[in-house]
């Protein structure tokens, strides 16, 4: 029996990602949990948290299990904006949303955020992924004060996506950890130890926000360049993507030429691939259905990784194509890659006399160079007429060519010494290849009259 699975796809930036970890607000007020799973509560007798104003019920804990009596998350939702609350032991929770007019009256999240983000739909804060920045304020809930999330004084709040970057021996910033600081009243909130002149480069005070979920960016495609054609084949495509956030333990791909995640109509279905540092999907590879693609087609593709429990996101769907893209963007469809239209040309080249000398001339002739055609994308034709175009470059600066941009051209070589001459032949698709070969230039031997002696 056939078995056809349909998934609903997502665009690459849609999910809503979940924060955690510990920020430090100064030596007043100390830790900020930004999720209950998070939350120290009364688990250490000399712990002073144990005497600050906790949750219900009031009083000294001996222990208390996070998310127990206190739930409070915060969170960045589909439109980029924050919600949710995050807990201080002395001075209780933190609103990341709300309907009440900040300081500024909106004036950074109104300029900065992706999406609305007003009181009109209870936000404060928001990330604009393609700034990396964070912008916007928090709340403390029973006292008033405001935290700037984005100020002007110290290093703003930004999360880091994509590349992690290593800044002590040991110590890096991971993909979709938060870094700098954030400013109010009271202290200064530092979300990173990093970022913090008193941890001791994190020895005295480890601790860090970050988005615990795993998050997935930057998709591209085709990625193949006219070498790779030249070299392999036209019919390729390297499939590319980041992890934002998260741990990633395996990814899954499909590739189809209509606009529906389904294996009736896949072309390429990966199967669970196991995680690789590269993050690349190369095409055509070893895959039961994921071979060569067609030429002149433009392909969907689709992924999903799999987390550190081997649990999948949901389904992401490819929409970034332009015209800066290596396949030029053809069929002007953002959510799709096209491979190109036939094999390109195979540039040869021969050269009389074959020994080459410094000062006399040599002829070249590219006539034996092939072309391919739409009609006939995979069977090459000789060169004829203005079906293939030619350029002669050598590296002997001295060196004279006759005519440089046709198919038979002579060269007088100026130096004796191992000298490079390339031919770069481009089609009608201004599809081209270019060959080259490294020429022994030597001198003309003398001529030697034996003279009798007297």
């Amino acid at each position: 029996m056939l078995l056809i699975f349909i998934f609903v796809a997502q665009k690459a930036q849609a999910a809503t990602s979940t924060v955690r970890g510990i920020g430090w607000w100064g030596d007043n007020y100390k830790e900020v949990y930004f999720d209950c799973q998070d939350d120290k509560i009364g688990d250490h007798l000399d712990d002073p948290g144990n005497l600050y104003h906790l949750p219900l019920p009031y009083g000294f804990h001996f222990f208390a299990n996070p998310c127990t009596y206190l739930q409070h998350h915060v969170s960045i939702d589909s439109n980029s904006n924050f919600s949710g609350q995050a807990w201080n032991p002395t001075k209780g929770l933190i609103s990341f949303s709300g309907t009440s007019t900040p300081p500024d009256n909106y004036t950074s999240t109104t300029a900065n955020c992706p999406n609305t983000c007003k009181a009109s739909n209870s936000c404060w804060s928001c990330y604009n992924e393609t700034q990396q920045k964070v912008y916007g304020w928090a709340r403390v809930d029973t006292s008033g004060e405001w935290i700037q999330l984005d100020p002007a004084t110290t290093t703003p709040t930004s999360i880091q996506t994509c590349n992690a970057t290593s800044v002590l021996p040991g110590y890096t910033i991971a993909p979709g950890d938060f870094v700098g600081n954030a400013s109010s009243t009271l202290s200064t909130l530092i979300f990173n130890c990093l970022n913090d002149p008193g941890s001791g480069n994190c020895t005295i005070r480890n601790y860090k926000v970050y988005i615990s979920s795993l998050g997935i960016g930057n998709l591209s495609a085709p990625n193949w360049s006219y070498s790779q054609a030249c070299t392999g084949t036209a019919r390729g495509a390297t499939l590319k993507w980041c992890t934002k956030s998260g741990t990633q333990s395996a990814y899954e791909i499909a590739v189809s030429p209509t606009n529906t995640l389904s294996t009736s109509t896949a072309v390429c279905w990966s199967g669970i691939q196991p995680y690789s540092a590269v993050r690349q999907y190369n095409l055509p590879n070893s895959d039961p259905t994921c071979g060569l693609l067609a030429y002149n087609t433009a392909y969907y593709w689709w992924i999903r990784l799999y987390d550190q429990t081997g649990t999948p996101t949901q389904w992401y769907q490819y929409f970034g194509n332009s015209a800066s893209d290596t396949d030029g963007n053809i069929d002007n469809n953002a959510l799709t890659f096209s491979t190109y239209k036939h094999e390109f040309p195979t540039p040869y080249f021969t050269w009389s006399p074959y020994s080459v000398l410094v000062g006399s001339s040599t002829i070249f002739n590219a006539l034996t160079s092939r072309y391919f055609t739409t009609a006939s994308p995979n069977s090459s034709v000789a060169c004829s007429g203005s079906f293939c175009n030619y350029l002669w470059t050598n590296t002997d600066p001295g060196a004279t060519t006759s005519a440089s941009t046709l198919a038979t051209t002579s060269i007088v070589f100026n130096l004796a010494t191992g000298t490079t001459v390339s031919l770069k032949v481009t089609d009608n698709e201004n599809y081209y290849c270019s060959s080259s070969t490294i020429l022994s230039i030597n001198y003309d031997l003398p001529i030697w009259r034996e003279i009798k002696a007297k």
